[in-house]
């Protein structure tokens, strides 16, 4: 209940400064608020967990919240901080529907900041104060889970590199300019509404409106139509080369010779080839500046190896969602661009969640091996895992299943994204780590005491 006041309040928040702003909404705009929302989830779930640990381990109600709260503050603000350096690049640096994603990500991270470690605070305290919180009951995901992850690391991790270079390879070389469509090469999109005669196949409409379009010398055009399942609603979307006048001519070819579609235009989007490549351009400069910027500060606060772990598995993420993308034969677009941010948003969340596990036990002194303490630790957050990437798998599932054009697309992406970066946070980013140090542990905080068991208590 509490964590559903501040999320409601969170939205409230953002909402309201970016009306102050006189932000405009776009399809960017939104996913930086998507990705906001699951990261707030992911901060309310962290201190949750932590004050189950703490009263697990038989203080008072009012004990286990304060020592929760201080505890899982530090993983709150390097998982935020982490992301707010790319969305502020993005904002700086970015162009178009980049730059609109960066300043909805920054304002809802500020936000969220504040409502998952202040608000959601006072709102304890208020209820301890008054005497109406005498306990908490919360559901166990997985109890004492006890999974060796690091048994599997070798062959997810060559699984892994032969994914990226089939997916990808086929993505450059047999789709080449294909893939990307005219928010990178410049080009026009026309989307139309149509009659669907009783009788007709998808592919038979879809070969009529090749043969019209063979008329006008765009054999290479190829119509795509897609069906809104929560509407029912058809359309037929078509990206054409950049030219002056195509547009109004395409349109009343098909008109002409198709009268019993009943085809009609209802938008049309055209981007030059000079701006498209300037949004592709600020993509990638921005990204790149983020992830250096994300190295810099994982090494500042962890360890080199962590950092390098850490930008190694969003680079994987970024690659594997991009293979997975063209296989499936879609096109690269502003939106895809923005989910592809989102993924990276999420994913270094994931990561840093588990680091700081393992930087805990390595500082408190905790006997094992360096391969028992990153098991742990990824077994402590399991539970974290499945309930926020579970419930960010959802609410994407459900724009997946009834969104329809660009915003099917960006939940496609994003969906791929989600089972990627919890993947390769435990199976790139921490066994890169492990073979970093040949297995040894890092020198860092209490050596710990010969002849002593491992015991950590599991996040569950």
């Amino acid at each position: 209940m509490i964590a559903n006041v501040a999320l409601l309040l969170d939205i409230i928040i953002m909402l309201g400064i970016m009306c102050y702003f006189g932000t405009t909404f776009t399809l960017p705009g939104i996913a930086g608020i998507v990705l906001t929302i699951g990261m707030a989830v992911d901060a309310n779930v962290l201190i949750y967990e932590r004050i189950r640990e703490e009263l697990a381990s038989g203080k008072s109600l009012r004990g286990a919240i304060q020592a929760g709260y201080e505890k899982v503050l530090g993983t709150i603000l390097d998982a935020n901080i982490t992301t707010l350096i790319t969305s502020i690049l993005l904002m700086i640096k970015g162009t178009g529907p980049v730059k609109g994603f960066g300043v909805a990500l920054t304002i809802g991270i500020l936000v969220s900041i504040f409502t998952a470690l202040v608000v959601t605070r006072l709102i304890f305290e208020l209820l301890l104060d008054k005497g109406w919180l005498k306990s908490l009951k919360m559901l166990h995901i997985i109890r004492n889970p006890n999974i060796d992850f690091l048994r599997w690391a070798r062959p997810c991790f060559i699984g892994s590199i032969a994914i990226i270079l089939l997916t990808n390879g086929y993505g450059l070389v047999a789709r080449g300019k294909k893939a990307f469509g005219p928010d990178f090469l410049g080009g026009i999109q026309q989307v139309y509404t149509f009659v669907h005669p009783q009788g007709q196949t998808v592919d038979n409409i879809r070969t009529d409106v090749r043969k019209a379009l063979f008329t006008l010398g765009l054999q290479e055009v190829a119509p795509v139509i897609q069906k809104n399942l929560s509407t029912g609603l058809e359309t037929l979307r078509l990206v054409l080369p950049y030219e002056e006048g195509l547009s109004e001519k395409v349109a009343s070819t098909l008109r002409e010779k198709l009268p019993q579609y009943n085809l009609e235009l209802v938008s049309v989007d055209i981007v030059g080839p000079v701006i498209g490549a300037q949004i592709m351009q600020s993509a990638i400069i921005s990204l790149a500046l983020g992830l250096f910027g994300i190295l810099i500060y994982l090494a500042f606060r962890y360890e080199f190896s962590f950092a390098v772990g850490a930008v190694a598995a969003l680079v994987h993420d970024v690659l594997i969602t991009a293979g997975i993308f063209f296989i499936s034969g879609r096109e690269m677009s502003a939106p895809v661009v923005a989910a592809f941010l989102t993924v990276i948003g999420f994913s270094v969340n994931d990561t840093v969640v588990i680091f700081d596990r393992i930087r805990e036990a390595l500082r408190l002194g905790i006997p094992g091996s360096f391969g028992e303490i990153i098991n742990k630790a990824v077994n402590q957050t399991l539970s974290r895992t499945i309930i926020t990437s579970g419930t960010v798998l959802l609410a994407t599932l459900a724009l997946y299943l009834f969104g329809g054009g660009a915003i099917n697309d960006f939940a496609f992406t994003f969906l791929v994204g989600i089972i990627a970066g919890t993947y390769s946070s435990i199976y790139i980013a921490s066994t890169l780590v492990f073979w970093w140090h040949k297995g040894q542990r890092p020198a860092i905080g209490i050596q710990p005491v010969e002849g002593k068991e491992l015991t950590l208590t599991p996040q569950t």
